[in-house]
């Protein structure tokens, strides 16, 4: 089963450069924008973190609340695995 395909209206000069990218990692241009996003939403990710260590009291409250969690995982590793101090 294949995905449905459309057409983009783009500046040319992205469109070189979405390319550029694409033979950089040896892909096709929708690989290299797929990249692009996912790249996108792992730095969104990392920036909340970067902004719940910023408040110590929301990170205590994070890595309290990650220990919880890890107690229940069933995954047979000892618990309190996330270090408490920033």
């Amino acid at each position: 089963m294949t995905s449905a395909v459309t057409t983009m209206k783009l500046p040319m000069d992205l469109r070189d450069q979405i390319g550029r990218i694409a033979d950089e990692i040896g892909g096709t241009m929708a690989s290299a924008l797929e990249r692009l996003l996912d790249d996108h939403r792992r730095q969104r990710i990392l920036d909340q973190y970067t902004r719940l260590q910023a408040d110590p009291e929301a990170w205590a409250d994070y890595l309290a609340e990650m220990n919880e969690w890890e107690s229940v995982a069933g995954d047979g590793l000892a618990g309190d695995r996330w270090e408490t101090s920033a």
